[in-house]
């Protein structure tokens, strides 16, 4: 369970005097526990806890500590009249239990970029652009407008190194946009590569270390050709060599990043096993075949499997915005994440709790 605080004016001067006694470095460690949500109004207590709160340290230290034990971050939406439509987030843990509810409205609707961080990006519609968002301290912006965009070719990563969110948007040209905390994002503007981008990129792309990844399809987009890379150090694009041997290029594929590395997971059409290929070697382009799952207890039929993520041996699975399933490689079975039959989601991504500032308050 997550620890909170109820803080009443009484509980905050009470709880205020007894901390002011205690090291920083006690506060630091005791403060990096709570949600975020808590550490905002705890700022407001002092001058001294704000600055505390606000040292670079302590936030890479709260940081730290949230990626330990990420949420569950469920996404809804639902049209309220025919210009506006209702935005829902909720963020559960990994035994179902609530921690807290985000909604706005915006008028028009929204694709979801996958993101296992503190912050959040999405597309709207009718070319309104890209937000972003972060859920723990409500914080949404629009970005600047960029040339058009679709939901092929863009992409949305963290680089913890730098402590720096990068967006990428391919559409005729190659956009992107880079940012830090506490920067004025509402304010930033792109910058438009001359690298060439001669591509058909298939749906959102993938981000390891500092390269994204995207699946090429072919003219008619029904079979995969290539995956293409995108060097964020040299800000050019390359092209990655498909798996030899026994490789399905009309199935259905997708790309994640675990474990520090490039998955590859693909279905033939009736959806009935899925093979899991690792990029050991990204020079090399040496692949590995690592697992192939029956998915013969799923009534999929035309639904998909989104990968959110990797956790001790385990792989978390959306499967069909119905449920969410761990997969142990190791056994070969599946469990189920309980306690959410109640709630509805179109969309799931991980989140990691935190005040990453996006410059707007």
């Amino acid at each position: 369970m997550k620890e909170t605080l109820n803080l009443s004016k009484s509980t905050t001067a009470s709880f205020g005097a007894e901390m002011i006694m205690l090291s920083k470095d006690v506060m630091m460690d005791i403060f990096s526990r709570l949600p975020a949500k808590t550490l905002c109004r705890l700022r407001c207590v002092c001058k001294e806890w704000r600055s505390l709160i606000s040292d670079p340290f302590f936030k890479s230290l709260h940081r730290a500590r949230s990626s330990l034990k990420p949420s569950l971050l469920l996404l809804q939406e639902k049209c309220c009249s025919t210009s506006t439509t209702r935005v829902s987030m909720s963020s559960v843990d990994f035994d179902g239990n609530h921690n807290f509810d985000f909604t706005f409205t915006l008028d028009s609707h929204v694709y979801f970029m996958p993101s296992k961080w503190e912050l959040i990006c999405f597309l709207s519609s009718k070319g309104k652009g890209f937000y972003v968002c972060n859920p723990s301290t409500q914080e949404l912006v629009k970005l600047p407008t960029s040339s058009r965009a679709t939901l092929d070719g863009i992409a949305f990563g963290y680089i913890e190194e730098r402590n720096e969110y990068v967006l990428v948007n391919n559409f005729n040209v190659c956009e992107v946009m880079r940012w830090t905390d506490g920067c004025c994002l509402k304010n930033h503007s792109w910058k438009v590569l001359d690298a060439k981008y001669p591509y058909t990129l298939s749906w959102f792309g993938v981000l390891v270390e500092n390269t994204f990844y995207w699946i090429r399809y072919g003219d008619k987009h029904d079979n995969i050709e290539s995956i293409i890379s995108f060097d964020l150090e040299k800000e050019d694009f390359g092209t990655v060599v498909l798996p030899k041997g026994t490789f399905d290029v009309d199935g259905l594929w997708s790309l994640a990043e675990l474990k520090g590395m490039l998955w590859l997971f693909g279905s033939p059409e009736d959806i009935s096993t899925m093979d899991i290929w690792v990029l050991k070697d990204s020079k090399s382009y040496m692949w590995v075949k690592e697992y192939t799952i029956d998915l013969a207890g799923f009534n999929l039929g035309d639904g998909l499997i989104n990968i959110l993520g990797h956790k001790e041996g385990k792989i978390l699975m959306d499967v069909d915005s119905e449920g969410l399933e761990w997969y142990d490689m190791d056994n070969k079975s599946f469990k189920r994440i309980d306690n959410l039959r109640s709630v509805e989601w179109k969309w799931s991504v991980l989140h990691i709790d935190g005040f990453f500032s996006l410059g707007s308050r």
